[in-house]
């Protein structure tokens, strides 16, 4: 049995608010390569509604939806490209715990967008020097393969009837008469 070399290092776990009006948060880490020379990202929880992936993005990625100009406001739509899944919240995702780093910030009136702020250079250097562990991203659990046969379905009769069942509707069982029960006997 050999063992693994992990592809990636988790530097920090944390949640973040998440940026629409339903509230909640997400949970996610930041990683990095075994060389810590690139910096990654990955939702891993949401408490409340919201499909996401638990992909794990480049840092440089997301760096490169980002308008050249500082001062140019965003919609988190921009991060689009950021990402390999169409997940539809991912980039909202993106953009909450891009604000939770503290590496965007609210623009005044316009709770949809997103401003560039703080020092992206340093918070890079911060994240590379915190100390790391092993990290395992999750696998989707497969889906669960049933053996059974036809013939092995439970509550099945003999000579496969179906008392009840009409064509493309659901198996209705019928009541053997004695088990009947009247609301108003006669």
């Amino acid at each position: 049995m050999t063992t693994q070399t992990p592809q990636y290092l988790k530097l920090k776990s944390a949640e973040a608010q998440k940026l629409g009006r339903n509230g909640g948060s997400i949970t996610y880490v930041i990683l990095t390569d075994t060389d810590f020379q690139q910096l990654y990202v990955s939702i891993v929880a949401n408490d409340s509604g919201g499909y996401f992936s638990t992909e794990i993005a480049p840092f440089e990625k997301i760096e490169a939806c980002l308008p050249a100009d500082r001062a140019q406001p965003f919609a988190a739509k921009a991060l689009i490209p950021a990402f390999v899944s169409r997940s539809a919240n991912q980039p909202s995702f993106c953009a909450a715990l891009l604000r939770a780093e503290g590496l965007t910030a609210a623009v005044d009136g316009k709770p949809h967008l997103h401003q560039i702020a703080g020092d992206w250079a340093a918070w890079k250097a911060a994240m590379l020097a915190l100390p790391s562990e092993p990290y395992v991203p999750p696998v989707k659990a497969a889906a669960a393969t049933s053996t059974m046969t036809r013939q092995e379905l439970p509550g099945e009769t003999e000579g496969g009837e179906h008392p009840g069942r009409r064509k493309s509707k659901k198996l209705r069982v019928a009541k053997p008469a004695e088990e009947v029960v009247h609301a108003h006997p006669a």
